[in-house]
């Protein structure tokens, strides 16, 4: 929320009133996330955030075939088609209440499209980062900062932009993925505590050692690499800029202009980023790398106490079987329970041999193929007339009167010896014409037709379409 000319503005005022339904607890919200990013994957190898919607309807459709258990869990889409599925989640992503994505109809391809709205790329990236967080490079946060305050000329016409801006952007940058990387040991050692075996465990443990964290902690800790000294040279470099009175006056300049705010504020503002980037790198940031250290620590101290934890468990466990066993044992001599046993179950237990027990001691028989009961099948003769008529239902329902072949020899019918044909000598009489023209001019193109579009309309039943000619190549 935030002031703007007096009047607050939230972001409710800026997003669609059922922005967030699809995500809510009593709608199929899994679904709606899952294919909003893949929705916003799709665009990935597009040059703008605009793609057309046939083409996302049948990617969307074969998506939805893949997870189909998932998306036939709801009663009302168990009988459509995987195609009328996908178009309407697309319908409903775009009504104006929801507002993910947005529908344009492009007048000169008579094609519709698709555009994820600014708010729907904001919701996607969010939903991804939550799934798949994304390990940030700590270091080059420090290196950019550097860099930026040691090269002055790049620099020097707005000091306000092109350097504290920038760096107190980077420093704030570093501070949260700092904070961050520290949550993320606290969940590393709970989801450790969790772990009831040594191969979990162990594979716990190669995951933290061979993680981005590790690697990332080391770089900015290691004395090799040298990230610690930029922090003294930083700070010097932000007490000359603010000592300067000729520097400090271009930033107070900077700043009035870019933030469009008065002088007296601007100079508050721009002091508070100097204070507040100067405390990080002083005082801040080595009490997060010191809390980190001891969560690295405790990490590993956690980690040889589940280790012993585990075997011991481990042995109560082995003890509990073997008295179990021998119980078992015991209690069958006294009722003569051996000798009644079948071959097959005598031979599950070899304790009376082995005299001990290991993962040999106990094993179950091999299965061993029976003939359970007898399969008679009925097998009915189909007589020379039952296999035509069979061809011919199969045929019927595999025939589209709408394909390229049917269309192309249309085409040639209706022009003839001619080299063109206008849309006012297309027959247009009924349902039927009016789809075969418009499979025609889908397929022209790859039939050897070129589509050229005219200036006037004229009307096809309820509809008004745009004039066109199709020439023969």
């Amino acid at each position: 929320m935030k002031r703007e000319g007096g009047l607050v503005v939230s972001v409710f005022d800026i997003i669609p009133n059922n922005f967030f339904n699809p995500l809510s607890s009593n709608s199929n919200y899994r679904t709606n996330a899952a294919l909003l990013q893949f929705i916003y994957e799709q665009y990935d190898n597009e040059i703008s955030y605009r793609i057309k919607r046939n083409i996302l309807r049948d990617e969307m459709a074969y998506y939805i075939s893949e997870h189909s258990e998932e998306f036939m869990s709801d009663n009302d889409i168990s009988n459509k088609s995987y195609q009328e599925i996908s178009s309407d989640y697309l319908r409903r992503f775009t009504s104006k209440d929801v507002g993910w994505l947005e529908e344009e109809f492009d007048e000169s391809t008579f094609e519709k499209y698709i555009i994820i709205t600014e708010q729907g790329v904001v919701l996607a990236e969010l939903l991804m980062r939550l799934e798949r967080p994304e390990r940030e490079e700590l270091s080059s946060y420090m290196y950019n900062i550097y860099n930026t305050l040691l090269n002055r000329e790049q620099w020097n016409g707005d000091p306000y932009v092109g350097a504290l801006k920038n760096v107190y952007k980077n420093a704030k940058s570093l501070s949260k993925s700092l904070k961050k990387m520290s949550t993320y040991i606290r969940k590393t050692i709970e989801k450790l505590m969790k772990e009831i075996s040594y191969e979990s465990l162990t594979e716990n443990i190669i995951a933290y050692c061979d993680g981005d964290f590790i690697k990332e902690y080391a770089r900015l800790t290691k004395p090799q690499n040298n990230i610690h000294i930029y922090r003294g040279k930083i700070i010097n470099m932000l007490e000359q800029m603010q000592n300067d009175d000729e520097m400090y006056e271009l930033i107070t300049i900077g700043c009035v202009n870019e933030e469009d705010i008065e002088e007296r504020e601007a100079k508050e503002k721009i002091n508070l980023m100097f204070d507040t980037i100067k405390k990080f790198l002083k005082d801040d940031y080595l009490k997060i790398i010191a809390d980190i250290k001891h969560k690295l620590n405790l990490y590993i101290t956690m980690a040889l106490g589940r280790l012993r934890y585990l075997k011991n468990h481990e042995v109560d466990m082995r003890g509990n079987v073997e008295r179990t066993l021998k119980y078992i044992l015991d209690m069958m001599g006294e009722v003569e329970l051996k000798e009644e046993l079948p071959d097959e179950m005598v031979e599950m237990i070899r304790i009376n041999q082995n005299r001990y027990i290991d993962v040999q001691s106990i094993r179950m028989p091999q299965n061993k193929n029976r003939v359970r009961k007898q399969l008679v099948t009925e097998i009915e003769t189909l007589t020379d007339e039952d296999l035509y008529n069979i061809k011919k239902v199969y045929e019927k329902e595999a025939r589209n009167p709408y394909s390229k072949k049917i269309t192309k020899q249309y085409l040639k019918t209706l022009i003839g010896n001619r080299r063109e044909l206008s849309s006012d000598e297309v027959p247009l009489d009924i349902k039927e014409d009016l789809l075969m023209i418009l499979s025609a001019v889908a397929y022209a193109e790859e039939n050897g037709f070129k589509v050229e579009i005219g200036e006037g309309y004229f009307e096809a039943g309820k509809m008004v379409l745009r004039s066109f000619k199709i020439l023969e190549v």
